[in-house]
C-alpha cells in the first residue's frame, strides 16, 4: 500500500477509536535503553489514563508512568522521536500526546514534528499542515510546565503504516518525557482540539495548594533549620518558588553532598527512592511520626494529611542523622563496600543536620498541627461550597418549574377567556390550591390571578373592538361580563367608556390610520 492510499471502510468507520490501542501496535522510542527515573519499558505510552487523572492520588503521577530518553551522558545522536508502529496502514490525522514530568534538566521538546511512514521500506515523511493545540512553549526551560499536560496534533489525513513524534531534546541533559500517545481519525468539523484536559492536578495539591506547603516549609526553616518536603511539589511550584526549591538542592549537585544524596549517588536513585518510598501510603500511621532508614541512622519527622480517616499524602522534614543510635563503625564498613571514600563520607554526615527523635517527634507533631488545620478548613469549605452549589442550583430548579406554572396558567387564561372559568379552574389545570396558586401568581408577576385575567379579558375586548363591528353589549357577551360591571373595568384600565373606546379604534381605522395604544 502507498503513501495516501484509502483504506477500507471499517477503519474509516471507527473515527473515536485510539488506533493505537489495536493489537499488535508497539512503540519504538529513539532511546532504547535509558536510564532515568521512568519505566524501561515503552509500550507504556499505549494507555488512555495517563490525560485523565485530575484528582486522582499522587502515587499515580509517579514518573514510572512515563518513558524518558534520558541516557546519563547524552549519548544519543540526532533528535528525540517516539513512533506508534501498526499492525496494518491506518488513516489518521490526530495525535493526542500526554508529556512526562518536566525534570530540573529536561523532559521537553525544543521542537516538535509529525512524520509517518506509508509502508516498513518507505522512509520517514512529514505530515503536513500541522497543528499543535494548546500551542506548545518550545522555550528551552522548565518555565511553567506542569507534569501530564496534554496536547492535541492535526494534521491533513494520511494513511501510513507507522507515525510518530519527532523534534531536539530540551535542557542541560538533552531529553524528553511522555506519559502517553493515541492516534485517531476524526471529523475536524466536529472534534474540537480546544477541548483537550488541562494538566491534571493530583487531590492532595486541590486540597492543600503546593504554594501553601511551600510557605510553610519556608517559615519551619526560619523556626528549626529543617526544610519541608513533599513528594513531587516541585512540579508544581511556580517559577520563583522553585527556583528557591532548586537553591536548597544546589550544593548536593555542586560537590558539597549531605550524606542522603552521597548514598543516593552512589547506589543509585532507583534504588535510594525504593528505600525511602517517599509515595507509599499504604499502612501509613494517621498521626505525626518519626520515620527512620538506614540501619536507623537517618530520619524524618511525617506528618500525614489525613481527610476522613485516609491518609491522602505525607509532608515530611529533610533527611537529619538521629543521634541516639547513630553507629560509626557500621557507616565506615558500608562506605568501603560501595567505594566511598571514608573522607568524603565523614564530609557528608558532618553536612547533615543531626537531631534526637524527641526533638524529630516535636516537629512532626507541630507540622501536623499546622497542615491538617489548613487541610480540615480546606474540605470543610469544599463541602459548604458544594452544599451551596446545590443549594442554588435546587433554587434554580424551584424557580424554573414556578415560572413553567405560571406559563401554563396564562396559557389556559389565554384560551378561555371567552369561558365562565374561575381561578379554581386554573389552579386545577396545574395541580396546585387554589390558596398556594394565588401565592405562587402573585410573587412571580406581580399581580393576583384574578387581575391578571381581567387585564387578559380587557385586552380581549380591544381586539374585538379594532377587528370587528361588535357592540359593547355583544362583547360584554362573549366574555361573560355584565355590561355595566364591564364598563366600569374597562373605563378603570384604559382611561376611556367601551363604546367611546370602539368608536375611536374604528374611526381611526377607517381614516387609515393605525390606532393608537390604549
Amino acid at each position: 500500500m502507498q503513501f495516501g492510499d484509502t483504506v477500507p471502510d471499517h477503519k474509516l468507520t471507527s473515527t473515536a477509536q485510539n488506533l493505537a490501542l489495536d493489537p499488535g501496535v508497539r512503540v519504538a522510542v529513539s532511546v532504547a535503553r535509558p536510564t532515568g527515573g521512568g519505566t524501561r519499558n515503552p509500550q507504556v505510552l499505549l494507555n488512555d489514563i495517563a490525560h485523565q487523572l485530575d484528582g486522582h492520588p499522587l502515587a499515580d503521577f509517579l514518573g514510572s508512568r512515563c518513558y524518558d530518553t534520558y541516557d546519563g551522558q547524552n549519548h544519543a545522536a540526532g533528535p528525540d522521536w517516539y513512533a506508534v508502529e501498526f499492525t496494518t496502514a491506518c488513516t489518521f490525522n490526530w495525535i493526542e500526546m500526554t508529556l512526562g514530568l518536566p525534570y530540573r534538566d529536561g523532559g521537553w521538546w525544543t521542537t516538535l514534528a509529525v512524520e509517518v511512514r506509508a509502508g516498513d521500506e518507505d522512509p520517514w515523511q512529514p505530515a503536513t499542515n500541522l497543528t499543535i493545540t494548546p500551542t506548545y512553549d518550545f522555550t528551552d526551560g522548565r518555565g511553567e510546565r506542569r507534569p501530564f499536560a496534554n496536547h492535541v496534533l492535526t494534521f491533513d489525513t494520511v494513511t501510513a503504516i507507522a507515525v510518530r513524534v519527532i523534534g531536539r531534546p530540551g535542557g542541560v541533559a538533552q531529553f524528553t518525557a511522555l506519559a502517553r500517545l493515541a492516534v485517531y481519525h476524526r471529523d475536524l468539523t466536529h472534534w474540537d482540539p480546544t477541548t483537550v484536559p488541562a494538566a491534571p492536578t493530583p487531590y492532595v495539591f486541590q486540597i492543600i495548594p503546593p504554594a501553601v506547603i511551600w510557605d510553610i516549609s519556608e517559615n519551619f526553616v526560619r523556626l528549626t533549620g529543617l526544610t519541608v518536603e513533599f513528594p513531587l511539589l516541585e512540579y508544581y511550584l511556580d517559577e520563583r518558588r522553585y527556583q528557591q526549591s532548586w537553591a536548597r538542592l544546589e550544593q548536593n549537585y555542586r560537590g558539597q553532598p549531605q550524606l542522603w544524596f552521597l548514598v543516593g549517588e552512589a547506589i543509585g536513585w532507583r534504588t535510594w527512592n525504593q528505600l525511602v518510598d517517599v509515595t507509599n501510603l499504604t499502612g501509613i500511621p494517621t498521626e505525626p511520626h518519626v520515620r527512620r532508614w538506614f540501619h536507623d541512622a537517618l530520619g524524618c519527622a511525617v506528618s500525614p494529611l489525613v481527610v476522613q480517616g485516609e491518609v491522602i499524602g505525607k509532608m515530611a522534614t529533610q533527611s537529619v542523622i538521629l543521634k541516639d543510635d547513630f553507629d560509626l563503625a557500621w557507616h565506615r564498613i558500608y562506605a568501603e563496600r560501595q567505594g566511598i571514600p571514608w573522607v568524603e563520607y565523614q564530609a557528608a554526615i558532618a553536612r547533615t543536620p543531626q537531631m534526637t527523635i524527641d526533638q524529630l517527634e516535636g516537629a512532626a507533631a507541630l507540622i501536623g498541627m499546622i497542615t491538617n488545620t489548613i487541610v480540615d478548613l480546606t474540605v470543610r469549605n469544599r463541602r459548604l461550597a458544594r452544599e451551596l452549589d446545590s443549594a442554588r442550583q435546587a433554587l434554580r430548579e424551584r424557580s424554573l418549574q414556578r415560572k413553567h406554572l405560571v406559563s401554563v396558567a396564562v396559557e389556559f387564561m389565554q384560551h378561555n377567556l371567552e369561558l365562565p372559568i374561575k381561578i379554581a379552574d386554573i389552579a386545577r389545570e396545574i395541580n396546585l390550591s387554589p390558596s398556594y396558586f394565588g401565592v405562587l401568581f402573585q410573587e412571580e408577576t406581580g399581580q393576583t390571578p384574578v387581575d391578571y385575567l381581567i387585564d387578559l379579558r380587557i385586552e380581549r375586548a380591544k381586539e374585538y373592538f379594532r377587528h370587528t363591528q361588535m357592540t359593547v353589549t355583544d362583547v360584554c357577551a362573549q366574555l361573560g361580563y355584565d355590561p355595566s360591571y364591564f364598563s366600569r373595568l374597562f373605563k378603570r384600565r384604559t382611561g376611556y367608556a367601551p363604546g367611546d373606546y370602539a368608536q375611536r379604534v374604528r374611526s381611526t381605522r377607517a381614516a387609515g390610520s393605525p390606532p393608537a395604544a390604549a
